[in-house]
Formats: structure tokens, sequence, C-alpha cells
């Protein structure tokens, strides 16, 4: 082990018998922002991981040691050969990393950074000190190692690893500079797996070292740190030039500034294409110091950490990982790639590739919206919008009963365009209380202008909608005072509840469950609320379908008081909901407005950001999502699956509503509005299970085959009973990865949690499941007998007749 109980509570750090791959797996760096915050840990494989999806690698601190002595030379020392990162290079006395966890501490919180005398880097600096060079603690006081500032850079090591290296540094680095006295002597004996040379350096001989003046220097020193050079160039020559002052003198001392440095261009690229960033950052904090002091710098500094993340994620899923991605989703400004089947695997499924074809040739539902449009430009233009922004509902829509069509088509586009308000993130950047008014005031403001016409929001379909908003403000007028009512009602509570997210800072997902539900709630909760009034309204269905299931909720009436109080109606359109957040993880964290609970995913992270599930490292690449190149044979090593563990949790949370959904459903007794309901509901189960302890999850949108939507749009078709058997069997999919333990948290509360939910599916559908069963085993028997008699009777016929 690589380390062992103290006394104190924390872990004493030892070497022995550890070799450089078991350092990387069981040390554990301290993850940093960009203002050097501790916002977690992880082990230094994942930390040093230069690959598509963290191009480079995971930012945490370090230290390094310029150790000189009395006459003003500089330890030097030429790292191993047998160091995975940057191996045989020459570097300053001691560079390495302060570790979680470690006793005495070596954690450093900003309060001690800013002090001066960050004890935690002094630690560490003492302990590897010994473990590299092999010079003793007691030789070494730690109030006279000189904290001077912090430089943060970052390099692949391309030099080592070639140009598609998968391994590299991203550091804040504490600097620290240690003198010793006239006749003071250090005992130096150096591990042969840390250290291949050491040599004592004047100013000169390494300037000449470094930039090969000195041919016999260069050839004897001819590779160094990228680290090293940069504080070098930077910093280092200055204080060497005064080592006296920049010792015993806060002269040069700078605990505020955080000088940051992209590398040379030799260390850009690497498996994950990392190029220029931080000289840019900090000309950018420049600036904005200048304009709002550090409150504004702070701002620019994390804002450009998050923007460098985004830009990894979004990159690595456009690459090429495994799965191809083929579309772009859209929305998050067309960054998230849409993970699409390929045309050989959706071939390999017959029944898939019958069903789509039985359901684009043969007509199999409605259109009771055609006769209207053929005499009305504005329905028409409806139906026509209806195709454009939802491919998936617009069938659903048009096959509903006459009227009742016509209404729901113009509850979809009023909500498709409110919503396309609330979700563009560019159009009200800097105004944001216009946008909070648009939204409060949509319904009597826009739904009621016949000329309505709503510019420079959305992106194309969806902007066409918005920009034509009159043609459906003048259909909306001629529906029925109730559908009116409903639409106009809905439409305003959800205006509202979006207004209220407006300004709340969404990076980090909802506070907690409970906000996550209500959000739910607002956006399509309130929308099964409204489609169950109109379908009760109209007289289709009978009232039983606005009371309370399972689920009480808190934005819903108390049903002991108010028995239609709308319950089931949520539950099914929160369902809906969940599925929807769940499945789009990267869209909307790249988006900066995330909906994953913090209550739930903070439990499973090591650094306490969101993000963090978007790393490779995080989601089990290399193990259950492969990964090409140099990069595939690295990047398994220390991964964790915390992210998948975070999924599967929300998935049991979301599969807890399925007994609600199917009590909805079975109220309801008019067929086309049955299948209306039932389709989004069985292709929101199948998304779900597809989402399930699926990596592919956080590196794009994850979505379901063309030829499974079209088996289950005929199961709805087929009737209950076959909606019943797809809600089974996707459940039985995932009881069977859960009782395996092939999914991530099978073996703990999570896994019972998916069980438990999957268990109470399988009994709500039990009776219609084995229904369908039976269905299907006479189908088969009379399709075996109908061929059994086709060849027997093809064998008479060709039998010659004597």
């Amino acid at each position: 082990m690589a380390v062992s109980k103290s006394e104190e509570g924390g872990v004493a750090w030892t070497p022995e018998g550890m070799s450089q791959d078991d350092f990387m797996l069981k040390d554990e760096c301290i993850v940093v922002n960009y203002m050097d915050e501790v916002v977690g840990h992880d082990n230094k494989y994942n930390c040093h991981k230069f690959v598509p999806g963290q191009p480079r690698g995971i930012l945490h601190r370090a230290f390094s040691v310029m150790l000189f002595d009395a006459e003003g030379r500089l330890l030097l020392q030429q790292r191993a050969s047998s160091k995975i990162t940057f191996p045989e290079v020459w570097t300053n006395t001691c560079c390495s990393h302060p570790l979680y966890g470690m006793q005495p501490r070596e954690v450093d919180s900003p309060e001690e950074i800013a002090k001066g005398n960050p004890m935690g880097v002094k630690h560490a600096a003492v302990r590897k000190l010994g473990h590299e060079l092999g010079i003793p603690a007691r030789e070494l006081e730690q109030e006279r190692f000189k904290f001077m500032t912090r430089v943060h850079y970052w390099a692949c090591d391309t030099l080592s690893h070639g140009p598609d290296a998968p391994w590299g540094e991203h550091e804040i680095d504490h600097l620290l500079l240690y003198r010793l006295k006239p006749g003071e002597a250090l005992t130096i004996n150096p591990h042969p797996e840390e250290v291949k040379a050491f040599r004592w350096v004047s100013r000169e001989e390494l300037h000449k070292a470094m930039d090969g003046s000195d041919a016999k220097l260069a050839k004897e020193m001819p590779k160094w740190s990228p680290w090293f050079r940069i504080i070098t160039s930077r910093l280092l020559d200055t204080w060497w030039a005064d080592l006296k002052t920049a010792i015993e003198t806060n002269k040069y001392v700078d605990v505020a500034t955080i000088h940051r440095f992209d590398t040379s261009k030799e260390h850009y690229g690497g498996a994950g294409g990392a190029g220029s960033h931080l000289d840019a950052v900090a000309t950018l904090e420049r600036d904005a110091w200048k304009e709002g002091g550090d409150a504004k710098r702070r701002k620019v500094a994390l804002t450009a950490e998050h923007d460098d993340r985004v830009h990894g994620f979004v990159g690595r899923g456009q690459l090429d990982v495994v799965s191809s991605a083929g579309g772009v989703k859209q929305g998050a400004y067309g960054k998230v790639p849409t993970h699409s089947t390929s045309k050989l695997d959706q071939l390999c499924r017959p029944m898939e590739v019958a069903a789509a074809l039985r359901f684009k040739l043969c007509g199999l539902l409605e259109n009771n919206m055609k006769e209207a449009a053929a005499s009305d430009s504005d329905v028409a233009f409806c139906d026509d919008m209806l195709g454009k922004v939802s491919r998936s509902f617009a069938a659903v829509i048009r096959q509903l009963p006459p009227g009742v069509c016509i209404d729901i088509c113009i509850f979809y586009l009023v909500l498709r365009a409110l919503d396309t308000v609330e979700d563009d993130m560019e159009a009200y950047r800097g105004r944001e209380s216009e946008k909070e008014a648009e939204l409060r005031n949509f319904g009597s403001k826009r739904l009621l202008d016949k000329n309505c016409s709503i510019t420079g929001v959305g992106a194309g379909d969806e902007k066409t909608l918005a920009e034509q908003f009159g043609a459906v403000a003048r259909v909306y007028a001629k529906l029925p005072k109730s559908s009116q009512d409903v639409i106009m009602d809905i439409t305003d509570q959800m205006g509202a509840g979006m207004a209220e997210y407006v300004a709340a800072d969404l990076g980090q997902g909802t506070v907690d469950k409970a906000a996550y539900d209500r959000y739910c709630h607002m956006v399509a909760g309130l929308v099964g609320e409204g489609l169950s009034r109109i379908f009760v309204g109209r007289g289709m269905e009978s009232e039983s379908l606005l009371g309370q299931g399972e689920h009480v909720w808190p934005f819903c009436a108390d049903p002991a008081k108010q028995p239609a109080n709308l319950g089931l109606a949520n539950s099914m359109g929160l369902f809906l909901q969940k599925t929807n957040i769940i499945r789009d993880y990267l869209e909307d964290y790249v988006d900066g407005r995330a909906f994953w609970p913090q209550s739930i995913w903070k439990k499973h992270t090591t650094t306490g950001d969101l993000g963090e599930f978007g790393r490779p490292t995080a989601h089990g690449a290399g193990v259950r999502l492969p990964m090409k190149g140099a990069a595939g044979k690295i990047v398994a090593k220390g991964v964790g699956e915390q992210a998948l563990t975070c999924l599967n949790e929300l998935v049991a949370d979301a599969l807890e509503l399925v007994p609600d959904c199917l009590e909805y459903l079975e109220r309801l007794k008019t067929p086309s509005i049955y299948r209306f309901c039932a389709i989004p509901q069985v292709m929101a189960m199948a998304t779900i299970v597809e989402c399930f302890d699926n990596p592919l999850l956080f590196t794009g949108v994850v979505k379901i085959r063309k030829g499974l939507t079209a088996r289950l749009i005929i199961g709805t078709i087929d009737g209950p009973d076959a909606v019943h058997w797809w809600f089974a069997r996707l459940a039985q999919e995932v009881s069977a990865a859960v009782d395996s333990g092939a999914c991530a948290g099978a073996k703990g509360p999570i896994g019972q949690r998916l069980a438990a939910a999957c268990s109470r599916i399988a009994a709500e559908t039990k009776v219609r499941y084995d229904r369908c069963e039976s269905k299907k085993a006479a189908q088969a028997i009379t399709l075996c007998g109908t061929i059994a008699v086709g060849i027997a009777a093809a064998y008479a016929f060709k039998r010659p007749h004597w």
C-alpha cells in the first residue's frame, strides 16, 4: 500500500514496495479550479490523461522546489526513465504534487495561501525531496521554504510519447525557494526509479544549457521539462539574480496572482488535440481586472475554465469514439453530437425493419387535420409547422378525433414557441428581465395577437414558428371556449414557472430533488394537466382522468379535499420530462442550464462539479466505452464509473413513476387518445432504458433506433396488451443488468431501487403481458401451420401422378 494509517486520523505516505504504476493509481491529486480553489481529488492516472474528452487532463495542484546551495548554485535533477510523464527530462530540484488525505495535511486553503505560508505544500515538498533525492526530513526546516507565487500551465508529453501522446501535465504550480546556509550540506541519495541524475549549476550554466550555447552542456542536458522552462524564463531568472533579497524579503512574493502561460507549441496536441488557451485567458483576466477588479477577473477565469471543459467534451463527442456521431441535435448551438445507429446495425434487426416499412407504407395512423388544412391557410401553416418542429408528435396529434386534433396541435405549437423563448440563451443575454417579462406575458401578449411575430429567437423551424406566430394565434381564436381557456391557463402557468428559472444559476443543476420535480411539473406536468382537461372538456374522456395517483405531489391540491387534483397527469408528464433531462445531460451542461439535482449527483462526484461526469475518466472510458488510438490503451487504468452510478440513480427515480403512467393509460377510453398518450410514454420507457448505464450519454445525445420507434408505435395501435408487453420487456432489460451485476451500482442501494421499480412494473403489466404472449404464441403456431400446409401442398403438387 502507498499509505499507512496515522494516529491523527489521516494517512502517512510511504513508498515502500510501490512502483510508478502504483503511485499513479493510489496517490490522490488535489483537483482545483482556475482560482486554485480545491474542488475535489482524483488519482494521478486520471489527472494526467490527455485524451479525448479531457484534452488538457484534470487541473490539479503541484509544487516546484528550487533548492540553492550557499554559493547560489541550483540543484537540478534528471527524471528517471521509468517515470510515466516526462521521463529523462532535466528539471528543477523537485517537482511533484501535494496529495489529498495525507498526514501531515497537504491541502492548503485559499486563506493559508494568501498568508504566504502554505504548510500543506511545504509538507509535500519535504516528503518528495526525501522520496526522490533521499534528503532526510531532519536536514530540512519547513519554515525556510520560501513561497513565491503560483504558475498555471499545461503541457502534453509529445516529446516522450509522440504527437498522439495520452499523457501530460495541467497544474497550478506553487513555487518554493530554499537556500542552504554557508557550511550546510545535504545528504543526497537519489531513488533510481525517480531520479536518473542530478547536478548543481550556476545561473550562467543553466542559461547556456537551455539555449544550447554550450555544446557540452547541451549534449549532457538535451531535454527540459516544459514547466521549468516557463518558470526559468518568466520568473526564476529575476529572483536568482537577486537571490538574497528573494529569500530574505517579500519583494518578489506574489500571493494574489496566478500566472498563466501556454506551453511551447512542441507540447501542443496529444490524443485530445489540445491547443493554445491560457495566454488568452491571462489577457482576458488583465482586462477584466481593470474593468471590475477581482470579482470580474474571477468570473472571467471560471468562465474560461467552463468553456474549455465544454470544448473538450464536445470535441470528444465529435470524434469517432466508437459510435459514430451522426447528426447534431438541435440545441446547444449545434455543438452536441447525436449517437446514431449504423445502417448495418438497423438492418440486422429484421422485425424493426419490417415495422418501419409497414408504418411508412401502410398509413396506419389517420390524418384528421388534412380536411381543415385544405380549407384554411392558417391551419395548413400550423399543420406544416407541427411536422417540422416535432416529427415524433405530429402523426399522433393528427390521428386524434377531428376538432380535438386541432386543439392539441395549437396547444403544442403555443408551448413549443414558449419553449423556444426559454431555450434561447443568446437572444436575451444581458436582458434577462425582458426574457422574464416575455415568458410571464406570453399568453396575453402573443396568443391574443393575431398578427404576432416574435423575431430574434430560435433557430431553423422554431425561428419560423416564432416569426409567423400570428397564424397560430388566429387558429387559437377559432377554438372552442373550453379549449381556449385551458391553453391560456397552462401557457400562463408555464410561462410564470419558466420565468422563475431565467435568472437562476443552473450551471450545476437544480438545488435538490424538490426543485427538480417542480421544474419538471412546470414544463411537462402542466402539459399533462392541460391535455387531460381538454380531453375531458371535449367530452372524450371521463373525469376519472383528472384524479390522484400513487405519487402525491406538493404542486397538486390535497386529494382528500380535491379528488380531481390532476396528480396522475403530473406523474405522466414528469416521467417524460425526467427522461428528457437524463438524456440531455451533456447538451444542458454545455448550454449552462442543467437540471440534474445536486442533492443526487453530488453524492457521486469526487470534484463537486456536474461537468465531472463528462470526463472519460468518470464514466468508464476504456472499460465500459472503448476509445481508439494510443489513448485507448491508457484511459482504462484508474478510470471511475461515478457518472454511471449517478445516472442509474436518476433512472431509478424516473422508473418509479411508471405505475402511475400505466394507471393513467388504463383510464383512457378513446382509442386515438389512448394512442396519443401511450406513444410518448412507451417511447420514453425505451429511451430511459437506452440511457440506463450507458456511457455514451456523457459524450452526446442517445436516441432509440428508428426501427424500434416504429415497433413501439405499432404496439400502441395493437392496443393496451401490446403496450404493457413493451413496458414489461423493457423493464426486463434493466432487471437483467441489475441481477447479473453488470451495471454500475448493481450491488448497492441503487441496484435495489432499480430492481424494486422493475419488479413493480412487472407486477402491474403481468395480466396484459401474459395475454399478449399467448396471442404471440398462437400467431406463431398459426404461421407455422400455414407454412407447413404450404410446403405439403407444394410437395403434393410436384409429386408425379401415375
